[in-house]
């Protein structure tokens, strides 16, 4: 569709432009003249959760980044715009107000007999547009009842009675108070709640639009306090149960070690463990210094022994018999005897520093130095006896083999001694090793059920921690409390006339638009070419309502259409036989008659001697006298019937003769006229569609005639005649002419 098309379209149907609009206009002022005045209050209220201060630090780290800060502003208006924060607040709004009535005794002189219930629904609509008043009256009704029957001795006690009742079922008159239109209480009136966050602060503003100053401001104090209260009983609960959470796992964990650490200490009781790492290396250094020490003592005892045996060979060769005396024997066993009793009290000493050990080894110490006194002495009294055989002195070697003889039997004392502390420390380390991997064993459960503990205390103190932020951040504070509006804001009226006006007129205009590129009819010629497959010879336009230049055009066209048909004569070989014209259509009603009659007296009245041939059911019409002959459709379905057979042999003294067939899809029509034409007309009207039918009858006709088939397209609106006749050039004003004027001629030289 161009723009010249999309002009005439909306040209066309100017008046239903117009009259749509205009209704629509009126409609909007009709039912929107009545509108309440809109009264808009606001509040601030500080959230800190970008920019506010916390304990744990980390103050500059914006809440946690941009999402979580979005993350926490989205929580909150979803809190304000919850379906439980709504009822709350028309509830107690609700509450307020039956207790100021209750208060200012309007509902005692009420009776609940006379009370009127508001009315709902499609009704309450309808009266608050066209009788407002009347609604107010039955709303005042019924607060009157309600406060009446509902209205307590505070606005505590009144909001428990009204949720009381609320929840009962959904039938009571608060629940479906709550569920109407009321402009104050119910739950739609709430959605006029608009809350934003301001730009990129921590800063969020609540604005409430009602028609009623006062309950405006009220709503939004009551709206500030249920929001504060309900975003603080949020998080503290949240909080409430982490702390929960943690201090129960706490207990048990707490609970856990304390059993690890008594089976630890059962343990070590029942082992006489102080330290097991530590004795495990005493008792492993101790091992390794007795079994040092052992050898080293036996290899010492080796040689003492090995140097006595010799002093008492050398004895025993030179016959020296008091050596073996039994006073020597005697006091070299006893000397023996101390000496082991004196290295084992010393290991004792060593081990418990007792005063009692101190003084046993003194004693020891003591007997062992007189015993070896009294030994030197009967040694030396042997002196003179002899001397050795390599001229030692006897004295000398009985020396020897005193020292020889203490030393060996202080050798094996001592060495006595050490094998016990060997076996003693042996069997020490020998019991703690196995204690090795039990012990582990429960030293890990014990570290395990502490390092559990030591995370579920510090559980436990982030969430007292963070407990103490929520308390903190979730204390909203209201910098800027809701204002009284003194003044209403515009009903919007001109606005919505407006839109309504552009609103319809492009709605209509739409669907005009719509309408057109859906119709398939063949108001254009150029359309009527391409779903016809047949070229447009002419048009006749709908002379209905024209004006004095629209039948000028109309006129032109028939002229035209006359024009064409001459062309068309004048292509005709054979000019001895009259020009035959078939005038077609495939129903009834196309303007067959009208073209045909149209023609023939454009024809004559251009001095070509024209014969209009129409079926006889169209007798009883008379156009015009010597020009009009008549036939039986009937008559021309034999093979090979002429003209001549139907209208005479007269009919040949004419130059063009029309015929015009009956409607091909209703009525029998000559088929045997269809091969004797020179040209055949179609008329079509220009009104409808193209159909399956006519194209499959056309296609027929076209297979058995050789003349070709021109559309003639009938009652064409008058805007598309000029696409087909093309538009008069306005004569210009003011010029003078530069050739004299020439005489009218004829359309067509006889």
């Amino acid at each position: 569709m161009t723009l010249k098309d999309l002009y005439r379209l909306l040209r066309r149907h100017w008046l239903l432009l117009l009259l749509v609009p205009l209704a629509t206009c009126v409609s909007i002022y009709f039912f929107g003249r009545n509108r309440d005045k809109k009264y808009t209050s606001d509040t601030v209220i500080y959230t800190g959760i970008a920019s506010g201060y916390k304990i744990d630090g980390d103050n500059n780290a914006a809440g946690g980044g941009w999402n979580a800060a979005s993350t926490a502003f989205d929580n909150l208006l979803s809190l304000i715009n919850s379906r439980e924060t709504r009822e709350e607040v028309g509830l107690r709004l609700l509450a307020l107000h039956l207790q100021e009535r209750k208060a200012s005794g309007a509902a005692a002189a009420v009776k609940t007999q006379q009370a009127s219930t508001a009315p709902t629904g499609l009704l309450a609509s309808v009266q608050r547009v066209l009788m407002p008043s009347k609604l107010n009256a039955a709303d005042e009704h019924m607060l009157d009842s309600l406060a009446a029957t509902l209205g307590g001795s505070t606005a505590d006690e009144t909001l428990a009675h009204l949720t009381a009742a609320y929840k009962i079922n959904n039938t009571n008159a608060i629940y479906r108070l709550l569920y109407s239109k009321h402009p104050y209480y119910s739950e739609v009136a709430m959605w006029n709640i608009s809350a934003n966050r301001i730009k990129d602060s921590d800063l969020l503003k609540i604005e409430y639009t009602s028609k009623n100053p006062q309950v405006c401001r009220e709503t939004l104090d009551i709206l500030t306090q249920v929001f504060i209260r309900k975003h603080k009983e949020l998080f503290v609960g949240q909080n409430a149960n982490v702390i929960g959470y943690f201090d129960e796992a706490t207990q048990k964990a707490y609970a856990k070690l304390q059993a690890a650490e008594k089976k630890l200490l059962a343990f070590h009781q029942a082992h006489n463990i102080v330290d097991y790492d530590k004795q495990i290396i005493s008792s492993t250094e101790e091992r390794q210094l007795t079994a040092d020490k052992l050898n080293e003592l036996e290899m010492q005892y080796a040689g003492a022994s090995s140097a006595l045996k010799s002093t008492q060979a050398s004895l025993g060769r030179r016959g020296v018999s008091n050596l073996k005396s039994q006073e020597i024997l005697r006091l070299s066993n006893r000397l023996a005897e101390l000496n082991e009793q004196l290295s084992e009290a010393e290991l004792l000493t060593k081990s418990a520093n007792t005063p009692e050990g101190a003084a046993r080894v003194a004693s020891l110490r003591q007997q062992a130095a007189s015993v070896s006194s009294s030994l030197d002495a009967a040694t030396t009294s042997y002196d003179a006896d002899s001397r050795s055989v390599q001229g030692v002195a006897v004295k000398d070697l009985l020396q020897d083999y005193s020292k020889n003889a203490l030393q060996v039997e202080d050798l094996r004392g001592q060495l006595s001694s050490m094998r016990q502390q060997k076996n003693s420390v042996a069997s020490q380390y020998n019991s703690l090793v196995p204690l090795g991997a039990e012990i582990r064993k429960i030293r890990r459960e014990v570290e395990i059920a502490e390092k559990e503990y030591m995370s579920q205390v510090e559980g436990l103190k982030q969430s007292k921690l963070s407990q103490q932020n929520v308390e903190l951040a979730s204390q909203l504070k209201v910098v800027d409390p809701p204002n009284l509006p003194a003044t209403a804001g515009g009903t919007r009226l001109l606005v919505l006339l407006l839109g309504g006006l552009i609103g319809s007129f492009l709605f209509t205009g739409a669907g005009l638009v719509a309408a057109d590129l859906l119709n398939n009819s063949l108001q254009k010629p150029a359309l009527a070419t391409k779903v016809t497959s047949f070229p447009v010879m002419g048009i006749i336009p709908s002379t209905t309502n024209l004006n004095q230049k629209q039948l000028l055009d109309a006129q032109r066209a028939e002229d035209q259409l006359a024009r064409q048909l001459l062309l068309k004569m004048h292509q005709k070989d054979d000019s001895g036989k009259p020009f035959m014209i078939g005038v077609l259509s495939s129903q009834s009603g196309e303007g067959k008659t009208t073209l045909s009659t149209s023609l023939t007296a454009s024809l004559n009245n251009m001095k070509i001697k024209t014969l209009g041939l129409f079926p006889n059911d169209h007798a009883v019409h008379v156009w015009m006298e010597g020009h009009t002959a008549y036939y039986s459709p009937l008559q021309g379905l034999s093979q090979g019937v002429t003209v001549a057979d139907l209208a005479g042999t007269r009919a040949y003294n004419n130059a063009v003769i029309i015929v015009e067939f009956p409607a091909l899809l209703e009525a029998t029509y000559p088929a045997s006229l269809l091969q004797s034409l020179d040209l055949i007309l179609v008329a079509v009207k220009a009104t409808r569609s193209w159909e399956q039918a006519d194209k499959k009858i056309f296609e027929n006709i076209k297979n058995v005639t050789r003349a070709p088939i021109e559309v003639v397209l009938n009652g064409v609106l008058p805007e598309y005649v000029t696409d087909f006749i093309g538009a008069r050039v306005k004569a210009g004003t003011g010029k003078k002419a530069g050739l004299p004027p020439r005489p009218l001629q004829g359309l067509l030289n006889p």
